[in-house]
């Protein structure tokens, strides 16, 4: 059995990916988790409704919107991570910058819909952060140059 690392590649640059890979999951788990409960959103969204031109069927068909759209949106910068992250791995130094400007995409649409959500967005972003580090850099360099 071999192992997943591919030959050469540094322990930084395999690391990130997973990591990268394992947030990317996560928030995509956490996105579902937020949907599958909404009920409760919900019933405190209604319990703090002040204005009673606002119905409970508003509220309830908003909140249920707004978190379908959280998901297909945490789903896509979660491909779109993952499909970058792999690219890196792969060699390509450009994508690095694609994957941070995701990645940061990623966690400011967290901080508006989900604080589950956060924290897989900074695990991603640790994975990031480990394709920064110098034997990460070195390998990304000389993968350039001989590409």
């Amino acid at each position: 059995m071999t192992s997943p690392k591919k030959s050469g590649t540094p322990g930084t640059i395999t690391a990130g990916y997973w990591l990268v890979v394992t947030g990317s999951a996560l928030g995509v788990l956490a996105a579902l988790y937020v949907l599958l409960n909404k009920q409760q959103l919900i019933e405190a969204a209604v319990q703090a409704n002040k204005d009673p031109k606002i119905t409970r069927d508003m509220i309830a068909s908003t909140l249920n919107g707004l978190l379908i759209v959280s998901l297909v949106v945490t789903v896509v910068l979660a491909g779109l991570a993952v499909w970058l992250a792999g690219k890196v791995r792969d060699g390509v130094r450009k994508s690095r910058t694609g994957l941070m400007i995701t990645l940061l995409i990623g966690l400011f649409f967290q901080m508006l819909t989900s604080t589950l959500g956060i924290v897989t967005a900074l695990v991603a972003v640790s994975g990031l952060v480990l394709f920064y580090f110098r034997q990460s850099a070195d390998y990304l360099a000389e993968h350039e140059q001989t590409s």
